[in-house]
């Protein structure tokens, strides 16, 4: 069977487009390993209709709207490859391979946390990497704010909306300039130099930063930094452009260097984002993918 689109991702951003194809009258193959990123989170939050539901709900509630649709198809599976055939692609899995004429990664990202004792048993409870996302459940708390780079300042300036209790950490790292030290010791924050050497709490709530030289800490959460990347190993066998920072060239449209191959959500930007913005960008770029077929048909036809 050929598929008008195979979606490989079953977060928000690919079951928006799966909506999209679905009301579009095409064929899409949703294949999901469900391994969300967001498993760790207990609420979503900002998402209009949505805000406070578990990402279990969510994610239901995702799947039973795409899939009203006849069109649309769900495999819980792992996509190990994908290649080009012809004018369309062969989508490889742990159990088979499909066929389509479109492929939209909408797999997220894959994150890595920071190299910190125990920072992943309060990762999603208490320790956070986004503001807008999470800042009102940690309002007026004392929150340590960890950062090696330049951006911890960016970080500092906005976690201020939400709490005047802040303490930052650099985690060993010497980015935080003479300028900045001056900012926040006019400001009464407190600032560390030194290397993290673990976390510490109960039942996922921090409490206390722990640093190399014994000094401890107490504080009753965290915004911390965090790595991503878009390595995937499925698209190993694809010649697909990317910039100086490892981000996927994309067209307006969202189509790569690979033509037929899209890319919506986090992946896109390489950097985390809000629900309800990835959702927004895989029903967008479901719509200049259909757009494209359309239009191909239409001609064919003429």
């Amino acid at each position: 069977m050929m598929y008008d689109v195979i979606i490989i991702g079953g977060g928000p951003a690919g079951l928006s487009a799966a909506l999209y194809f679905g009301r579009g009258l095409k064929r899409a193959l949703i294949i999901d390993e469900d391994k969300p990123r967001n498993i760790v989170t207990h609420e979503t939050h900002s998402y209009l209709t949505q805000d406070r539901v578990t990402p279990q709900t969510f994610r239901k509630r995702a799947r039973e709207d795409a899939l009203k649709y006849g069109g649309n198809k769900l495999l819980e599976d792992r996509v190990t490859a994908v290649q080009q055939q012809n004018d369309g692609f062969i989508v490889r899995t742990l159990t088979g391979q499909f066929h389509s004429k479109q492929v939209l990664v909408a797999s997220g990202l894959i994150e890595q946390l920071p190299e910190i004792k125990n920072i992943e048993h309060y990762y999603g409870q208490s320790v956070f990497y986004c503001p807008w996302c999470d800042g009102w459940e940690m309002r007026d708390k004392k929150l340590a704010v960890l950062n090696p780079d330049e951006r911890v300042m960016h970080m500092v300036m906005l976690l201020s909306n939400w709490t005047n209790k802040l303490e930052v950490f650099t985690d060993g790292h010497t980015s935080l300039t003479e300028e900045n030290q001056k900012i926040l010791e006019e400001k009464n924050i407190p600032y560390h130099l030194e290397k993290i050497d673990e976390m510490s709490g109960e039942k996922g709530q921090l409490q206390a930063v722990r640093m190399a030289g014994g000094e401890t800490v107490e504080v009753e959460g965290a915004f911390t930094y965090v790595h991503w990347n878009t390595n995937y190993e499925f698209l190993s066998g694809l010649d697909v452009e990317r910039d100086e920072n490892g981000r996927f060239v994309l067209s307006q449209f969202g189509e790569t260097s690979v033509k037929g191959l899209y890319v919506a959500g986090e992946e896109k930007d390489n950097f985390g984002s809000q629900l309800i913005a990835a959702a927004a960008n895989g029903g967008e770029v479901a719509g200049f993918m259909m757009m494209g077929q359309i239009q191909e048909t239409f001609n064919q036809d003429a």
